[in-house]
């Protein structure tokens, strides 16, 4: 988690994470506690290890202490949340169409 200075975003939050084949996710929001929710300026895309650091460089990233990261990617984006119903979620359906007596 960071905020962004520098650029077409500056003053978004970025919020950076490694995703599969060499490729890192950018989900970059404005702060949705100082504005309307409905209006906010969101994106996010996908760069590769080549291109990520790169990019990084270029946002002007300012990283978060280690010691907020989690508390503030809930206030801005709570995609882990969303994870996590996710996970629920499909387990639920597993759960619904297991043949009795079989587990995970």
């Amino acid at each position: 988690m960071g905020r962004i200075t520098a650029g077409e975003y500056a003053g978004s939050y970025l919020l950076l994470a490694v995703e599969i084949n060499d490729s890192w996710a950018f989900y970059i929001s404005e702060d949705p506690r100082t504005g309307k929710a409905d209006e906010l300026k969101a994106d996010d895309f996908w760069a590769s290890d080549e291109d990520a650091p790169r990019l990084v460089e270029e946002m002007a990233v300012v990283w978060a202490e280690e010691s907020h990261d989690a508390a503030l990617e809930r206030e801005i984006f709570d995609i882990r949340g969303e994870w996590h119903k996710r996970r629920r979620r499909n387990s639920l359906i597993r759960s619904l169409f297991r043949r009795p007596g079989q587990r995970d």
